[in-house]
C-alpha cells in the first residue's frame, strides 16, 4: 500500500482529527520542553541499553536463517502443527520460535521475510504476526523480574505466562475471529480469484514450478519416503534462489537489521514524550501506570510494578499488559510489516489477538500466582514489600549511575548463547509436537 492510496483512502474526518491530534502535540511540547526532553531521553536510553542489544542478533539470526534456506527446511517438519493448530505453512513456525526468543521486533521481521519469499500471503503474514508476538525473554526475566521486581523468579513465571497465553490466543483467534485482510502477492496486488480465502491457503506459486511435469516420479516417491531429503532439497532450492554470498549477506542483514531497530527507537521516543504528555496535560491526577500499561510496553511494566497492589493482581495485570503489548508496539508491527499492505481490519485482528492475550494471561497468572507462590517465599516477601522501595525514574533501573551501564549490557550479552540454546529447545519441542500431532492425525483419522 503507497502512501499516495493511504491519503486518498483516508476520509476527511480522520484527516481532521490526526492534524489536530499533532497540533496539540507541537503546542504541548513548546509549552513544556523540559518534560518532552526528559522523556524523549527516557526512551532512549530503554532502546539503547536494552531494545537495541537485546534485539539485534535476532534480526540478523532470522534473515541469515531465511536466506539459507533453513526455514524451507524446518517447514517440512513443523507443517502438520502448523497446520492443525494455527492453519499456517509448516516455515511458519520458525517465525514463532523466533518471536518467543527474540521478541515481537524480531518476530515481525522474520514473518516480512517470509512474505517477502513467498511462503505466506498476505492474510496469513497478519495471523502470523499476531502468532509471533511476544515480549523478548531477556526483557522479562533481567528487568521486569530482576530490576522491577528484584526477583528473577516472578520474571521466569511471567514468561512461562506470556508463551503459554499467547499461544492459546493465537489458536482461539483463528478459529473465532473474523479473518483479517485480503490476499495479496509481495507486489501488492490481488491474488488470482482462484485462490482461497481461508487462512490455510498457500501462496501463489507460478505453474511451471508446480505442474506434475515438471516433478520426476522418482523424485516424488522419495519425498514421500524420506522427509530428509525434503528438507535437504527445499533448503538447498530457496538457497540457490537467494543466490547472494556470505559477505554480502553479512552486510544486507546487518543494515537491514539496524533500519529495523532505528524504526523501532523513534516509535519509543515518540511515544515517551506522548505519554509523558497526556499524564502532565489530559489526565495529572490519574495512576501514573494508566496510559503507559495502554500505550508502551516497557514503561507501562515499570510504572505498573511501583503501585501497591497485591502480590497476585501485580502479577496479574503485569502480564496482562505484557500479553497487550502496547500500542507502540502495534503500530511497530505495522510498520515491518508494510510490504504486505495491512487495512484497518488487518490491524483489528491484530488487536483483538493482543486484548485476548492479555485476557488470558491475566486469568492464568492470578489462578496460578497463589500456588506458585508456596513454593517461592522470596518472591512473595519481595513483592509485598515491593510497594515501599523508591527506585527515583525509569532509568535508575537501568543502573545508569553505573559508568559505561557495563552491568546492563554484560548481563544481555551474557544472555545470548542462553537465547539461543533456548530457540533450539523451542524448535525441538515443536517438532515434537508436530509429529505427536501428524501421529495423532493419521490414528485417528481412519
Amino acid at each position: 500500500m503507497t502512501i499516495q492510496s493511504e491519503v486518498r483512502d483516508s476520509g476527511p474526518l480522520r484527516t481532521i482529527l490526526l492534524s489536530t491530534g499533532a497540533l496539540a502535540l507541537v503546542i504541548a511540547v513548546v509549552a513544556s520542553p523540559k518534560e518532552a526532553f526528559d522523556a524523549s531521553i527516557q526512551g532512549l536510553d530503554i532502546w539503547w541499553k536494552i531494545i537495541f542489544p537485546a534485539m539485534l542478533p535476532f534480526l540478523m539470526l532470522s534473515q541469515m536463517l531465511n536466506a539459507f534456506g533453513f526455514t524451507h527446511a524446518i517447514g517440512a517438519l513443523l507443517g502438520p502443527l502448523m497446520q492443525r493448530w494455527f492453519r499456517l505453512p509448516g516455515s511458519a513456525g520458525l517465525a514463532i520460535a523466533i518471536g518467543m526468543c527474540g521478541g515481537f521486533p524480531a518476530g515481525a521481521d522474520a514473518v516480512s521475510r517470509l512474505f517477502q519469499d513467498r511462503q505466506i500471503t498476505a492474510k496469513q503474514a497478519v495471523v502470523l504476526a499476531a502468532a509471533a508476538h511476544f515480549a523478548n525473554p531477556m526483557m522479562v526475566i533481567l528487568v521486569v523480574g530482576a530490576a522491577f521486581l528484584h526477583q528473577p523468579a516472578a520474571g521466569y513465571f511471567l514468561l512461562v505466562i506470556h508463551w503459554i497465553s499467547g499461544w492459546v490466543a493465537a489458536i482461539l483467534a483463528v478459529r473465532l475471529l473474523p479473518t483479517p485482510g485480503k490476499h495479496k502477492g509481495p507486489d501488492g496486488s490481488a491474488a488470482a480469484q482462484t485462490e482461497s480465502n481461508s487462512i490455510g491457503s498457500q501462496p501463489v506459486i507460478p505453474a511451471s514450478s508446480t505442474s506434475p511435469s515438471s516433478i520426476p516420479p522418482h523424485h516424488t516417491t522419495l519425498k514421500r519416503r524420506n522427509i530428509w531429503s525434503e528438507m535437504t532439497l527445499a533448503a538447498r532450492e530457496a538457497h540457490s534462489r537467494d543466490g547472494r554470498g556470505f559477505g554480502k549477506l553479512l552486510g544486507d542483514t546487518v543494515s537491514q537489521a539496524v533500519q529495523t531497530l532505528m524504526m523501532t527507537g523513534g516509535y519509543m521516543i515518540g511515544f515517551a514524550v506522548f505519554i509523558r504528555l497526556l499524564s502532565l496535560y489530559l489526565t495529572p491526577g490519574s495512576s501514573a501506570a494508566l496510559w503507559p500499561a495502554f500505550l508502551e510496553l516497557h514503561l507501562g511494566t515499570y510504572h505498573l510494578s511501583q503501585t501497591s497492589l497485591t502480590p497476585a493482581l501485580l502479577m496479574s495485570l503485569l502480564a496482562a499488559v505484557l500479553g497487550w503489548g502496547g500500542l507502540c508496539s502495534h503500530l511497530q508491527v505495522s510498520a515491518v510489516l508494510k510490504a504486505t499492505g495491512p487495512d484497518s481490519k488487518s490491524m483489528l485482528y491484530f488487536a483483538g489477538v493482543r486484548l485476548t492475550h492479555g485476557i488470558i494471561a491475566f486469568f492464568i497468572s492470578l489462578f496460578l500466582w497463589m500456588p506458585f507462590s508456596r513454593y517461592s517465599t522470596q518472591a512473595w516477601t519481595t513483592l509485598q514489600t515491593n510497594a515501599d522501595q523508591d527506585l527515583s525514574t525509569p532509568i535508575s533501573w537501568l543502573f545508569i549511575h553505573n559508568p559505561g551501564n557495563t552491568y546492563t549490557n554484560n548481563a544481555i550479552w551474557s544472555a545470548f548463547p542462553v537465547a539461543c540454546m533456548g530457540l533450539a529447545l523451542l524448535l525441538a519441542i515443536m517438532i515434537s509436537l508436530s509429529g505427536l500431532t501428524f501421529w495423532f492425525n493419521r490414528r485417528f483419522s481412519r
